[in-house]
Formats: structure tokens, C-alpha cells, sequence
């Protein structure tokens, strides 16, 4: 769980001027963690935080000319971009990708008051929508978000580990759980996360976290 990932931040990939033609580069440091399930998941990613569908698409572009070989987005403006240049890339399904790429991305809190059967039900949604926009049958990461209710993670978790016995994801994570929400997961999860992805970053106290 005290796994880290280094990201290029979305100022620099907002940087990016005009993205070069695809190609997948070998200037770039392609170091890869192996996760507890065997899948190699590399350290250096793109992260398109905060950037329009176009800006994500720019970067993303950029990125894979530069040689990156993980992409890292959320739900909705970011994952249109990323899917957009992967279509244009000729990577958007899951065997062009296998060995080449890697794709994480997150689940979107439930809105609040969600019971937890609703709450799995919008995972499962949100899935359905990402695979379908990105143009792909799997993502290589699907990292949730925490609650305030324990219930509506552990069916949040639940559900992911459907998503992952059907084979639409290869690997699971958390996104800056606390040791109390993993405790949580833990009490009900058949498949307990590969990582706990945790912001930090130069300027960062430690007081920072908010765990």
C-alpha cells in the first residue's frame, strides 16, 4: 500500500504545444513495478488532471511520442481526450494495446446518499461508459476512491472485483485511502487492492495527505 506512482502533472503536459505524429519512442525510462497479481504496471504516466478533452488528447499524443507507456485519467473530459488519441494511434483495442500500454484510471464517487447497491450500480455504469468511449473491452487499472461509508466502499470493492473476474480490468487500486478505509475493503474483499496510489509531490508536507 505504500506504493507510489511518478506522474508528469497536468501543468507540463498542459505544456505541450503541438503533439508530434505517433510513435512509440525509446528515449523514454520505461521501469515498471510488478504488482501482486504478476501484472507489470510502469512507474513513469501521464496524468491528464484538470486538462480539456483536448488538452488531454494533445498530451496523451505527446506522451506516447515520447516514449510513455502509462496513461493515468479520470471519468468524463479527461478520458474523451485520452480516448480520441488513442483511436488515433491505432491503440484504442485492448490486443493493440497488451504489451504496450498501460491505462489506469478511476471510479467516480457516488453522489451523496448513495446506498451502497446504488453506489455499486454507478461502478458498474461507469464502467459500461469508459470501455465504450475508449473503444476497448479492459483497462490495464481501476483505482477507487473512498467514502465515509464502509458499506459503500466494501460494495463499491465488490463490484470491481467483478469487473476484474470478467476481465475488464487487470489489476484494482485504491486512490489515498486512509488505514481505516483499507481495514474497511479488507473485510470483505476476495481480491485486496494492488496499490494505494497516493498524491505527493515537491512542495508536499506531511501534512498534506489528509489521511
Amino acid at each position: 500500500c505504500r506504493r507510489r506512482s511518478v506522474l508528469l502533472g497536468a501543468a507540463a503536459a498542459a505544456s505541450f504545444r503541438q503533439a508530434p505524429a505517433f510513435a512509440l519512442g525509446a528515449t523514454t525510462p520505461t521501469k515498471s513495478w510488478t504488482l501482486a497479481n504478476g501484472v507489470a504496471m510502469p512507474t513513469l504516466a501521464l496524468n491528464t488532471a484538470g486538462l480539456s478533452a483536448d488538452g488531454s488528447e494533445r498530451a496523451t499524443t505527446a506522451a506516447l511520442a515520447a516514449g510513455f507507456r502509462h496513461v493515468d485519467f479520470h471519468p468524463g473530459i479527461e478520458r474523451d481526450g485520452v480516448a480520441r488519441a488513442l483511436a488515433s494511434a491505432g491503440l484504442g483495442r485492448s490486443e493493440d494495446r497488451l504489451g504496450r500500454l498501460f491505462l489506469t484510471t478511476k471510479i467516480a464517487k457516488p453522489p451523496p446518499g448513495s446506498t451502497p447497491a446504488q453506489a455499486a450500480e454507478a461502478v458498474r455504469r461507469q464502467i459500461d461508459s469508459d470501455l465504450a468511449v475508449l473503444g476497448t473491452d479492459a483497462v490495464d487499472m481501476l483505482m477507487l476512491r473512498d467514502s465515509p461509508s464502509c458499506e459503500v466502499m466494501q460494495a463499491q470493492w465488490a463490484a470491481l472485483e467483478e469487473a476484474r473476474a470478467a476481465g475488464r480490468t487487470r489489476a484494482l487500486g485504491t486512490v489515498n485511502f486512509c488505514e481505516g478505509a483499507l481495514r474497511c475493503i479488507l473485510q470483505t474483499a476476495k481480491t485486496p487492492p494492488a496499490l494505494n496510489y497516493v498524491m505527493e509531490h515537491v512542495g508536499m508536507g506531511e501534512d498534506a495527505y489528509g489521511l
